[in-house]
């Protein structure tokens, strides 16, 4: 199970511009991903207010814990962080993190980091024994207003078959009367153990859900594991409730779209009516600059499904990605905001840059 996670950071330095390689833009090249500590307020992942004018439909919040994010690693990336990271590409991610940006690819809603205040140490054998040994863990990150959302996903690494403290924290700080509780997990080989029940118990007066349970190093390949499961939930899978409806107009041809529940789509529908110059990119992706920047939520993705409507805020760009291609792999990462619900057929044929206007659908 051991391995080393190496090169990444020699790998950074491969010049960008939309979310894959290329030579025409050097000013758009990919951040290293941030690996340092979690100290400082000014570091938390924080969910922003809801606005007012967004629509009343069930919303959602993925809430997960990392240790990815949650200690001091410097130099120290041997095997002990294995069950900790997933390396997707040029990039780095918390195992528990890649499953809550899956979960939130096909319910929407927003994500939230759980961040200790005091970072763990980098050796897990050691965070073990702490975890063993202390009764709780302050937090520093905060969810701005826990009681606009209904439902709430929790997810966490099964450390010695129960919770990390920082996540039981979590669950005693906020109320979660009448709300709708649903936990995830990785693990190393020893499946959820008590932390199922330990969630429900914690979380007390809300209706708790069945959990899941992933294998930390299948995470990559569990995205049928996490359909299925979402799909057996009494949830809206297909993101419908309080979606906006769009046309994207390309020419003489109109397409129908739409436009997620989010902070983020919210950001980008302020700025419709917008026509984009567009990029046809790689036999993927239609991209090119938007009026505003959006302020982004989470660590974004590696990957996308075709017809995702997303921001990439290396360089402020919306995209709609078409086809999965010979290169399915991105490596700046994105944030999807919407989807394109009208035949994407249209897309392989148009020439290297087009015109494409985005519009609320009255």
């Amino acid at each position: 199970m051991k391995r080393i996670l190496s090169l990444i950071t020699a790998a950074m330095l491969i010049t960008l511009t939309a979310c894959g390689v290329q030579t025409q833009n050097p000013a758009a090249s990919t951040p290293p991903p941030d690996t340092s500590p979690v100290t400082q307020p000014s570091d938390l992942i924080q969910l922003p207010e809801q606005k007012e004018e967004s629509p009343q439909a069930e919303h959602i919040l993925i809430a997960y814990f990392s240790l990815w994010e949650n200690a001091s690693w410097g130099e120290y990336t041997d095997a002990n962080t294995s069950a900790s990271v997933v390396v997707d590409n040029l990039g780095a991610v918390g195992t528990n993190a890649y499953v809550a940006q899956m979960i939130q690819s096909k319910v929407g809603g927003d994500l939230h980091a759980i961040i200790a205040a005091e970072p763990y140490p980098a050796d897990f054998d050691q965070v073990r024994d702490i975890n063993h040994q202390e009764n709780s863990r302050a937090i520093s990150s905060t969810v701005e207003n826990m009681e606009q959302y209904d439902t709430v996903f929790i997810g966490y690494p099964v450390w010695a078959t129960t919770l990390p403290q920082a996540v039981r924290t979590f669950l005693t700080e906020y109320d979660f009367s009448g709300k709708t509780v649903i936990p995830f997990c990785t693990h190393d080989g020893y499946g959820a153990g008590r932390s199922f029940s330990t969630v429900a118990e914690l979380a007390a007066g809300a209706n708790t859900l069945e959990g899941l349970a992933i294998h930390a190093p299948e995470v990559t390949e569990s995205k049928d594991d996490i359909k299925q499961w979402l799909g057996a939930l009494d949830l809206d899978t297909e993101r419908g409730q309080g979606e906006t409806a769009i046309r994207i107009t390309v020419g003489d041809t109109q397409l129908d779209g739409v436009l997620y529940d989010s902070d983020m789509a919210r950001q980008f529908i302020a700025q419709l009516p917008q026509t984009i110059s567009m990029s046809n990119y790689g036999d993927r992706e239609v991209y090119g600059g938007i009026d505003q920047e959006i302020t982004v939520e989470g660590e974004g993705q590696l990957r996308f499904e075709d017809g995702d409507i997303t921001y990439c805020p290396s360089n402020n760009t919306a995209a709609i990605f078409y086809s999965q291609s010979d290169r399915p792999d991105l490596t700046m990462r994105i944030y999807p905001i919407g989807k394109v619900t009208s035949d994407l057929s249209i897309f392989p044929d148009l020439p290297s840059r087009v015109d494409i206007t985005f519009e609320i659908m009255e």
